[in-house]
This record gives structure tokens, C-alpha cells and sequence, in this order.
């Protein structure tokens, strides 16, 4: 099993924290990992961006 899915983390094994402190989680990855993340991320906004733009185009010209 994955330490961390879906956006919560999964312990390998049980961990002693103290109640109310603000616990940060860093996940090792590749920087190729990394990499296509962020292409990915990049793709879509552009994506959302160029549809917002088509879609006010199509309204100012009807």
C-alpha cells in the first residue's frame, strides 16, 4: 500500500503524534514524476483557459 492516496495519508504503521499540532507530509518522488505532473496541470488550465475564451467568443458573436 501507497503511504499517501487519494489526498490522506495511509501509515505503514501506527505513529505517535501529538494532539493538535500541524503534522507536514513530504513524499519523495522522481523529478520525472515531478515533471509530468506539472505538464499535466499545465495542460489543463490551458485547456479550461482556451474553452472559457471559446465560449465568450461564441456568445459575443450571436
Amino acid at each position: 500500500m501507497r503511504p499517501f492516496m487519494n489526498g490522506v495519508i495511509k501509515p505503514l504503521k501506527p505513529l505517535s503524534l501529538p494532539s493538535k499540532r500541524i503534522v507536514i507530509y513530504i513524499e519523495e518522488k522522481k523529478f520525472s514524476e515531478l515533471i509530468d505532473e506539472l505538464e499535466l496541470e499545465a495542460r489543463e488550465n490551458v485547456d479550461e483557459t482556451l474553452d472559457s475564451v471559446r465560449g465568450d467568443q461564441r456568445r459575443a458573436s450571436h
